[in-house]
């Protein structure tokens, strides 16, 4: 568990700061470039939490964010 907290620290949480100020300029401005990355990270934090939920390995996240 704290190999995946470690992981969760270094790349998750910065990944989810980007995704909520995203959020919120996409939510003043509506530009489509920003609601492409939105799905983007939005991709990517769903991919590692079904993998938290399936205890898999989470070094296979990494093919889902090519």
């Amino acid at each position: 568990m704290k190999k995946e907290y470690k992981y969760y620290i270094k790349i998750i949480k910065p990944i989810e700061k980007k995704y909520t100020n995203l959020c919120i300029l996409y939510s003043v401005f509506k530009f489509k470039c920003i609601k492409n990355k939105i799905n983007f990270y939005n991709k990517i934090l769903i991919n590692y939490y079904k993998m938290l939920q399936q205890n898999t390995d989470l070094n296979n996240l990494e093919k889902y964010i090519k």
